[in-house]
């Protein structure tokens, strides 16, 4: 019961450090950065022109390793460091962004009972660092299969791309519906 409450009172704490640095400011120093990896930071890998495995929906075992082996070694080797660096990174970034954004158009008008939903964002990163631990450990394992490893990361980038577009759908709501209040 005990962890319990601690994990509630973290949880309650890091809503209200969320609340208390929500600002424009922040928000558009988030998106900002949230633009440069993407633009500079994950080119930099130097995984070439392939379109990232966690940018589709979903994946088969076999549709990786036809693009672990597109990759080369080279290749895999930066791939791997990208998912294990930067690519850990992104998802506290983007959803700090979307975080403060909730906070700013939605969570504030809420009971202090229900601030805490400016955490959801937070849902994303989960399954963005899973999906990124299981396609590293997929790519550390090429040539051999791991076909369990994959479906895993299947099934987070599927939920991370379900979470973050219930997260833009409330936004986008919570700020129509702002919008129109003021109108």
């Amino acid at each position: 019961m005990t962890e319990v409450c601690s994990a509630n009172s973290l949880i309650g704490r890091f809503a209200q450090f969320v609340d208390r640095h929500a600002g424009v400011p922040v928000l558009l120093v988030l998106l900002f950065l949230s633009a440069l990896f993407p633009a500079i930071v994950f080119p930099g890998h130097g995984i070439g022109d392939m379109v990232p495995l966690d940018l589709y929906f979903s994946y088969s075992p076999e549709r990786v390793h036809e693009h672990l082996s597109a990759l080369g070694a080279q290749g895999r080797r930066a791939y791997a460091g990208m998912l294990l660096t930067s690519d850990m990174v992104f998802p506290l970034v983007y959803a700090g962004a979307l975080s403060v954004a909730l906070v700013l158009v939605l969570c504030r008008k809420l009971a202090p009972d229900y601030r805490r939903l400016c955490l959801f964002p937070f849902l994303v990163v989960i399954a963005d660092w899973c999906e990124n631990l299981c396609l590293a450990t997929a790519v550390r394992a090429y040539p051999d299969s791991v076909d369990t490893v994959v479906r895993i990361a299947s099934i987070s980038t599927s939920l991370k791309w379900v979470l973050l577009a219930v997260t833009l759908l409330v936004l986008l709501a919570a700020a129509v519906y702002r919008l129109a209040r003021k109108g």
